[in-house]
């Protein structure tokens, strides 16, 4: 397995950009972070490190006044084919897979642990657990071999690709129509925006298809954008999410990107960033699609 450093921008570093390129002074840089200025001024100045908790403030201020895309593209450049990865160091696979799975599936209401998760995609069998929890965990995890099996650098995304994923992502669950379109209305809790009726599902798809492949100079923002109007779609009766999250990173891999791993902590972050979408703002979204590569890189590359 490689091993690579785990990608980190430090405290000092971050305090730095806030106060160049978001214009903050240590002083705002104190009221914001509920400390003194004298505290700033060591951070800064001589060489202490901030308390765990200050440091999280510290990264939630950055990330909401600092364009990381750059920390991403950064990292880009300096990692090999991350698909080659993934086939070649099965390691570095089943991690990823892992991890994947636990969150994906944990965001949309799993109660099954990281390591109830790695039992079930094992095969051992899971106590206390209801078949479609260790079912849900199964089919994940084998979606994500499908998207292994076909995905390979300059791969452009399918309707058929987006279906097939469903099918397994829905395996068993056959009330909720694997493999096809919704033929009714559903109810999403987490935006105000209406959800396109089931007639117009398809023709919306068929565009959305063509352009997932579009990804003009920016790739990170059309990502994002593409998660948003994925979701906003909402293609399917159940699955959307993690279809949806499937295809972002089918996107980013085939694109030389790591994976984005949204984690179960992050998940009403995650929501609000959608939510922001529906006033076409995609700049949370974006952050939080960047920060997740960054800890798809970190799952991939440090021991």
């Amino acid at each position: 397995m490689l091993y690579m450093p785990k990608y980190t921008i430090s405290d000092k570093d971050k305090l730095s950009r806030l106060i160049k390129e978001a214009g903050l002074n240590r002083s705002e840089l104190a009221k914001a972070l509920a400390v003194s200025y004298k505290t700033v001024y060591r951070w800064l100045d001589k060489g202490v490190s901030p308390h765990s908790s200050q440091s999280k403030d510290i990264d939630e201020i950055f990330k909401a006044h600092i364009d990381i895309t750059d920390w991403v593209e950064k990292i880009r450049k300096n990692i090999p084919d991350p698909i080659k990865l993934l086939k070649k160091d099965p390691l570095i696979r089943e991690k990823f897979f892992l991890t994947m799975t636990y969150n994906s599936n944990a965001i949309e209401g799993s109660r099954m642990t990281l390591k109830e998760t790695e039992m079930a995609v094992e095969g051992k069998r899971v106590k206390g657990k209801e078949l479609f929890e260790v079912l849900e965990a199964v089919n994940h995890h084998n979606a994500l071999l499908y998207m292994l099996e076909v995905i390979k650098p300059g791969f452009k995304i399918t309707e058929d690709f987006i279906l097939n994923i469903h099918s397994i992502v829905m395996y068993n669950f056959n009330n909720k129509l694997p493999g096809k379109y919704r033929t009714g209305y559903v109810n999403l809790t987490n935006t105000e925006k209406p959800l396109p009726s089931a007639q117009m599902v398809p023709l919306k798809m068929r565009f959305l298809a063509k352009d997932l492949n579009n990804y003009g100079g920016e790739i990170l923002r059309k990502v994002s954008r593409d998660h948003y109007e994925f979701e906003s779609i909402h293609p399917f009766f159940d699955g959307n999410g993690r279809v949806g999250r499937i295809i972002m990173n089918t996107q980013l891999l085939s694109r030389g990107y790591p994976p984005a791993i949204i984690e179960i902590e992050d998940r009403y972050k995650y929501y609000l960033a959608l939510s922001k979408g529906d006033m076409g703002d995609f700049k949370n979204l974006t952050q939080m699609v960047c920060d997740s590569v960054i800890k798809g890189y970190n799952l991939f590359f440090a021991e």
